[in-house]
């Protein structure tokens, strides 16, 4: 479970961000966040990675660990591929040989595979791309944290990330919580969409999509017209 009751939170003297606010996520289904800019949503998801504490209110997260992927691939550029997965897997597998079964796995999973001596600066953007996703897939977790995860990618990359990031989601199905400033983007990988307000923020619609992935486009009349709708709900920002 994860559900926010009441929260409220604020840097030092600054306004606001979240003033009794309530959500609750939905279990093994892929969450989006959409709302203006600096409203707080970077914010929410580090109340639910819990890297900082709401001054009131309750966050109940049941997930003990958590997977976080950033707008940026953060990864060691000292280390090789092979070293920067293996590291987030030894706080959990001890084996080093099971270590090295699941990484070289995962590597072919995301057509990396024969990269595992590289370090990271020899691989391009999208190759960066393909190992951060692929690296919080391999932490063993059941909550999925994405800020802006396919942001300044062009057209053709960011469709295949999108496809590879449900691919790998439709094998494992944990709970995600992701942040985008992409309508498409979150139509065409969301199950529920939560449309936030100015701050403080607060949750104005919450959008259900039962469309299959498989069967979903953009061009469906059920996606038109939730884009419409959002469209709607967001003009004033």
């Amino acid at each position: 479970m994860l559900k926010f009751t009441n929260v409220n939170f604020s840097y030092d003297k600054h306004p606001l961000i979240l003033h009794k606010f309530n959500l609750q996520f939905v279990d093994q289904k892929i969450n989006c966040i959409i709302g203006p800019s600096a409203v707080g949503k970077s914010t929410l998801l580090n109340l639910i990675a819990r890297t900082i504490k709401p001054q009131s209110g309750e966050i109940n997260n049941s997930y003990r660990n958590i997977s976080y992927l950033f707008q940026e691939e953060r990864l060691i550029n000292e280390i090789t591929v092979f070293k920067n997965l293996d590291l987030i897997l030894k706080s959990v597998y001890d084996n080093p040989e099971k270590r090295r079964k699941i990484i070289m796995s995962g590597l072919k999973s995301v057509k990396l595979a024969g990269t595992s001596d590289w370090y990271p600066d020899q691989l391009s953007g999208s190759m960066k791309r393909r190992l951060a996703l692929l690296r919080a897939f391999l932490y063993p977790s059941k909550l999925l944290v994405m800020d802006e995860p396919f942001t300044g990618l062009d057209i053709n990359v960011k469709q295949n990330m999108v496809n590879l990031f449900l691919r790998l989601w439709k094998n494992d199905k944990r709970t995600v919580v992701f942040v985008s400033h992409d309508l498409d983007e979150a139509l065409t990988v969301a199950n529920y969409i939560y449309v936030m307000s100015t701050k403080p923020m607060h949750l104005i619609r919450t959008l259900t999509i039962n469309k299959p992935h498989r069967k979903r486009t953009l061009y469906h009349n059920e996606i038109i017209n939730f884009k419409k709708e959002i469209i709607q709900l967001t003009k004033t920002w």
